[in-house]
């Protein structure tokens, strides 16, 4: 990596919080046991009840976001491979195209 030292240890904690959420929407939705076209009429709270990783380090629009979101798994998991693409664009990591392409077809 090319870039401070700093950059890349927001990377590394802001995807950690990013992954944290993501599977905390996912076993919300998993344990809630209803349909994802239920969730828009279900308490879009329960998606905070499991503890996340340093929830603390997102900011409060982004957890509006997830909160009043239809569709929680795929805003955070659009996030996650937007920060990617943003970090390798900054040499945070350094990765071929076609490596990092394959990435986000899994």
């Amino acid at each position: 990596a090319t870039c401070p030292h700093e950059e890349i240890i927001l990377f590394q904690h802001t995807l950690l919080r990013l992954v944290s959420m993501l599977n905390g929407c996912v076993l919300m939705e998993l344990s809630a046991g209803f349909h994802r076209d239920d969730i828009i009429h279900h308490d879009s709270k329960r998606a905070f009840e499991l503890e996340l990783i340093d929830a603390e380090g997102i900011d409060n629009e982004s957890l509006r976001s997830v909160n009043t979101s239809a569709e929680k798994i795929e805003l955070v998991f659009q996030w996650i491979q937007q920060l990617v693409v943003e970090s390798d664009a900054k040499e945070v990591f350094s990765v071929s195209g076609p490596v990092l392409s394959r990435a986000f077809q899994e």
